[in-house]
């Protein structure tokens, strides 16, 4: 497992979160890219079910509020969509592979390869060098970002139940 430095842990502490560069391998990644294809590739989701995702807050108020699809995706593994690829019916307007916007939020209960990879000994060995007590996986979630489309310039900014 990378190392995880002194200062890295009182960065943590005082930002509350910590970016890791390689701390996946190789191939750990390539097994959750080749795992999130194949579930794309699968993925069913009825039309009144597809639901344009957006980090800007009045925009979920609006939309993902209001959708029994959002609000009870955190024990689910849901699909959620850029702008402007579905139709008023929500028929897909391009390929639904480039559509996706993310995949959430409990990737890590449900699917092997992300549950292996979530709770696996280096995870837990990096918790515990953080300090965490009792930590828990609350949400995970595989954000894409398609290219030429969705939310120019916007930041995820998904707080503590967003890991």
């Amino acid at each position: 497992m990378a190392s995880v430095t002194q200062h890295q842990i009182q960065k943590f502490h005082k930002d509350g979160f910590l970016v890791l560069e390689q701390f996946f391998s190789a191939e750990e990644c390539d097994d959750m890219r080749s795992q999130i294809q194949k579930i794309v590739a699968e993925m069913e989701v009825p039309p009144h079910c597809r639901t344009a995702f957006s980090t800007r807050e009045e925009e979920q108020l609006q939309a993902q509020g209001s959708s029994d699809y959002f609000l009870t995706s955190g024990d689910k593994i849901r699909f959620f969509f850029e702008k402007g690829v579905l139709d008023e019916k929500g028929n897909f307007l391009i390929p639904k592979e480039k559509s996706v916007s993310k995949i959430g939020h409990a990737l890590h209960a449900y699917d092997p390869v992300f549950k292996q990879i979530t709770h696996s000994p280096k995870v837990q060995e990096l918790g515990r060098k953080l300090g965490l007590e009792r930590p828990v996986v609350v949400q995970s979630m595989y954000i894409f970002k398609q290219p030429g489309i969705g939310g120019e310039g916007e930041i995820y900014l998904g707080g503590p139940n967003h890991l």
